[in-house]
């Protein structure tokens, strides 16, 4: 997408639902979400409760989830649970350079998440009255990232970039099969920086590489004002039929 085409599906109004609230909406992530909760303006997105931590991994969530659960239950009733990480598994942040680099070139990251996730979904099997649904992870950029942290030679990053694609796309290609089997699915994030190319380029790695807008985010891991509010937009129509 470009800029034009975020605001035209921002312009599109966003109708109320009418009736009573059955569950109450979480969104449980890392950091993107924070970008999402300070666009919230209507009921239905000021309705949402974000549990949102900077640097959480899928494995950090189950381990919180696990000794707040039960509590956040109480006290909330019955929920309707979003789960988005992905991020902080793939790849690694280092709080001194504050540079990023891939986790592991192997699927052992989209293993563990894909395991966490099942420990997650076992989890709320307790709580029948609850819904859960996985978020995809949308694409994001090595290079962009360190670039915007002033790496001084961001080239080196470009083959990350291309095996963290395709390390989301298969992460998601899993996260849809475990929605499926849910009985539900997750809004289509990474449609929003997708563009088309030109597909008679022969360079697999070149068309892998940018076929995404990344230029919709602020720094190449976190979206840009329109982008967030997208994201929140096609989350809260999601919300909308668990919830009402």
């Amino acid at each position: 997408m470009t800029e034009h085409k975020l605001l035209k599906y921002l312009a599109k109004p966003f109708v109320i639902p009418a009736g009573v609230k059955q569950l109450t909406p979480v969104v449980f992530t890392d950091s993107k979400g924070k970008y999402l909760e300070k666009y919230c303006r209507n009921s239905v997105e000021n309705g949402i409760k974000w549990w949102n931590q900077s640097g959480r991994s899928s494995s950090q969530a189950l381990v919180w989830l696990k000794q707040n659960l039960e509590y956040k239950i109480g006290h909330l009733d019955n929920i309707a649970l979003y789960v988005w990480f992905g991020t902080c598994n793939l790849t690694i942040y280092d709080k001194n350079s504050r540079y990023i680099n891939l986790r592991t070139e192997t699927d052992d990251s989209i293993q563990t998440i894909v395991n966490n996730y099942q420990e997650i979904a076992d989890l709320l099997k307790s709580y029948p009255g609850c819904k859960l649904r996985f978020l995809e992870t949308p694409p994001y950029s090595v290079s962009l990232w360190n670039s915007y942290q002033k790496h001084p030679d961001v080239q080196q990053f470009k083959n990350d970039d291309d095996i963290l694609l395709k390390q989301i796309k298969a992460l998601n290609n899993h996260i849809r099969y475990m929605n499926d089997t849910l009985g539900t699915r997750s809004p289509n994030l990474s449609a929003d920086i997708h563009h088309r190319i030109n597909t008679s380029n022969k360079n697999s790695s070149n068309i892998a590489r940018n076929q995404y807008n990344f230029n919709l985010y602020k720094d190449g891991i976190h979206p840009s004002t329109n982008l967030a509010k997208v994201w929140l937009k096609k989350i809260t129509q999601q919300i909308k039929t668990d919830c009402w």
